[in-house]
């Protein structure tokens, strides 16, 4: 067993550790935790409370981790997807780390004189200054301005640091996606240990995202016991384990450890683009015949739009550009697409597609609730929402084999805060600041 050491505290406080598993699902851990696939996490579980949690809609990683670094619900934090409409606009955009509008839970201990540490959490590009280090995740295309300080630069890219694999070798071959991923673990765990180690913090937070970019491209073979991927799914898996027992290993005895995954996840069944089945049923149109973007949509044959994924629009007057939808029949607008979607039924097999329907304000709140979309669609596990524009039919399917799910992301937490474990990604901000308190 590794020897622990006292940590190189910088202030006053109980230090605090957050340790994120993107898109890993509480049902899975479960499952391969019992079965001994997994015996450091299993060990954690003796140890803490580990149970099921529920995140923001949609189940995005942009929209999770912002929700749960704020505390706050996308009203309020500002952050809708990965992308996002240009107010009075058709045009996209993507929002960034600029564009996150509530505070987040490291500037509030920043802030407060604690040194922290955060480590390739999903939406954090470009870094800005915070009392300690800050390394971006995905969506980064910048190492320079993913890393403050400088110093945290020089060391990173002189050790070959990588942000992200990359999910294009996907398409090509399963096994070279699995070097890269294998290759990003291995430079994510040699800058994780040498902050950890090096570094005086109160605070410390790093996110893998590997395992996210593995249930995409081979959560099938992993749920179909493929006979080589499932066994290196898991392999992949066993390498995480072993990271997060010798991280935990080496933690003093008041550390609050927390661990937490952003969404669920599950098979693909199929691919819906809702923007085709929408045009299908007479209420979006474009300019062209083989749009490229939702901006190409015209305006005077359009009633609704949609956004990846599941993000759905009125073509609203006075708030769109060319919007023909008339404030006076929102209401009975919003009814009629609900009962579409709702009744939208799988063409092979006849099942439904969207489990339910919900309306912007009753998830979300707060200043910029004008924002956010007028509805929201959940589909049935399996059918992956999608708002692309290129495709000619509704249904179909890709090269990714996992889709994300509200349900079934996972909250572990350690020794005595175990009663307040939050059932909602939202809720987990609050408890760092008060552990840290403590």
């Amino acid at each position: 067993m590794a020897a622990k050491f006292k940590d190189n505290k910088a202030a006053s406080g109980r230090p605090v550790v957050v340790i994120g598993l993107d898109g890993t699902p509480y049902s899975f851990l479960d499952k391969e935790m019992e079965s001994g696939a997994l015996p450091n996490l299993a060990r954690l579980k003796r140890r803490g409370g580990f149970r099921q949690m529920e995140t923001d809609i949609p189940p995005v990683s942009s929209v999770a981790w912002a929700s749960f670094m704020t505390g706050r619900n996308p009203g309020e934090h500002g952050i809708f997807g990965f992308t996002d409409r240009k107010p009075g606009s058709y045009e996209l955009y993507f929002p960034n780390y600029r564009h996150l509008a509530a505070e987040t839970v490291w500037n509030r201990l920043s802030d407060d004189g604690a040194r922290c540490c955060v480590l390739n959490v999903p939406s954090t590009y470009p870094a800005s200054p915070l009392n300690g280090v800050l390394v971006s995740g995905f969506v980064a295309p910048n190492l320079e301005k993913a890393v403050y300080p400088a110093e945290a630069y020089s060391y990173l890219s002189g050790a070959g640091y990588r942000i992200d694999v990359d999910a294009s070798r996907a398409g090509e071959s399963l096994d070279m996606l699995l070097e890269d991923l294998h290759a990003t673990l291995d430079r994510r765990r040699e800058a994780i240990f040498h902050f950890r180690r090096q570094e005086p913090w109160d605070f410390f937070m790093f996110v893998l995202t590997g395992t996210d970019r593995l249930h995409h491209f081979m959560w099938k073979r992993y749920a179909e016991e493929d006979p080589v991927y499932a066994r290196e799914f898991m392999r992949y898996y066993s390498r995480v384990d072993e990271l997060v027992g010798e991280f935990t290993e080496e933690l003093s005895d008041d550390t609050a450890l927390f661990m937490l995954s952003d969404h669920g996840f599950c098979s693909i069944h199929k691919e819906i683009y809702l923007n085709n089945l929408l045009r299908d049923r007479g209420l979006l149109s474009f300019r062209m015949e083989e749009p490229e973007m939702i901006s190409d949509l015209e305006p005077g044959g359009t009633r609704v739009y949609c956004l990846d994924p599941g993000r759905i629009y009125l073509n609203l007057e006075g708030r769109e550009p060319g919007g023909i939808v008339a404030r006076d029949e929102y209401s009975s607008a919003l009814e009629e697409i609900e009962s579409l979607l709702l009744a939208a039924e799988d063409p092979d097999d006849g099942g439904a597609i969207i489990r339910r329907v919900v309306r912007r304000e009753e998830c979300y709140s707060g200043p910029y609730l004008d924002r956010a979309p007028d509805l929201l669609a959940i589909p049935h596990d399996g059918y992956d929402l999608k708002g692309s524009v290129t495709r000619q039919d509704w249904t179909g399917t890709s090269h990714l084999e996992g889709m994300h799910t509200v349900e079934d992301a996972f909250v572990y937490i350690q020794d005595e805060w175990v009663s307040e474990a939050p059932g909602h990604i939202r809720d987990l901000a609050s408890l760092l600041l008060t552990a840290r308190e403590s």
